[in-house]
């Protein structure tokens, strides 16, 4: 089963000039996008649920990815079953775009395997009624809806046009922004199995509404950009293994927190960050950190 290539005045014044001074003074008064987190409350940050948490150990580090079930039920299911049967263990990442993914969980090695488990139906999108907590922060030149669903980045259509739409449907989706973990497929929709891939550059154009997000990547990131790359690469990076975490004592498991991102504290820290305006345009939701605590540590 192959994942297919994928088609990619100023003006001036003289009569009036600021006082360094009084800018400095302003400047100094506005809160950073640190200390907005840093000051965030208690109640304002939530732990991972060890069903849904996925230790990925690559030779670079630990790759902690929570799972979405909420978006991608079916696909989520058929990785926590190839994870507890150690399916996933010493397979390599065999396709890996500079820019753009890293894909693995092919036996072959090559982009044309899979498990002996059946293909899995599309769940591309989600009727917004389905999925809960979905919080809006903006939009921008490609969605109309842009927010997150407890950290996980996506986009919706109006909420508006439900009575007009077949089904009264309207669609949820996650969005394709480095972090993102997707299910890989050939042409047919409903042929995903085992090969997944992870999000190391911004596909929303390409990918969006066309392939199942089943997670994103909370922890780890970093460990990400030492997979190798190359189609195929010189040296195939290997997954040394894959738990779930209930599967793991909890005093191995990593303590976790991330910030709500249907908080004030989150809306704040993103204006402050200059991510979104004041009449809710988003910069780029692909370039947006989620803060999250990791052993107590704040990674922004």
């Amino acid at each position: 089963m192959r994942f297919g290539s994928i088609g990619w005045g100023v003006m001036t014044f003289a009569l009036a000039a600021v006082s360094p001074a009084f800018a400095d003074d302003d400047d100094e008064n506005k809160p950073t996008p640190r200390s907005i987190i840093e000051n965030a409350p208690d109640s304002d940050w939530r732990s991972l649920d060890p069903e849904n948490t996925l230790y990925m150990d690559l030779p670079s580090g630990q790759v902690v990815i929570e799972l979405r079930p909420d978006f991608a039920p079916g696909h989520v299911a058929r990785i926590k079953e190839l994870v507890r049967e150690g399916f996933y263990d010493g397979l390599t990442f065999h396709r890996v775009i500079e820019g753009f993914m890293a894909q693995g969980g092919d036996p072959k090695g090559d982009g044309t395997g899979g498990s002996s488990k059946p293909d899995l139906k599309a769940e591309f999108t989600r009727d917004s009624a389905e999925v809960e907590g979905f919080h809006e922060i903006g939009r921008d030149r490609m969605a109309p809806r842009l927010g997150y669903v407890n950290g996980m980045p996506a986009a919706a259509a109006p909420e508006g046009l439900r009575t007009f739409l077949k089904g009264g449907r309207v669609d949820v989706w996650p969005v394709h922004c480095p972090g993102v973990m997707s299910m890989a497929r050939a042409t047919d929709p409903n042929s995903a199995n085992s090969q997944f891939f992870l999000m190391i550059g911004d596909s929303r154009l390409n990918l969006d509404q066309r392939y199942t997000g089943w997670g994103w990547i909370v922890d780890g990131f970093e460990a990400t950009r030492r997979i190798v790359r190359g189609e195929p690469p010189s040296r195939p990076t290997p997954i040394i293994r894959m738990r779930i975490g209930s599967d793991i004592p909890a005093s191995e498991r990593e303590d976790i927190k991330v910030l709500k991102t249907d908080s004030a504290t989150f809306t704040d820290y993103l204006k402050a960050d200059g991510d979104l305006s004041d009449d809710g345009f988003v910069k780029d939701i692909c370039e947006i950190k989620v803060p999250v605590k990791a052993e107590g540590e704040l990674e922004l």
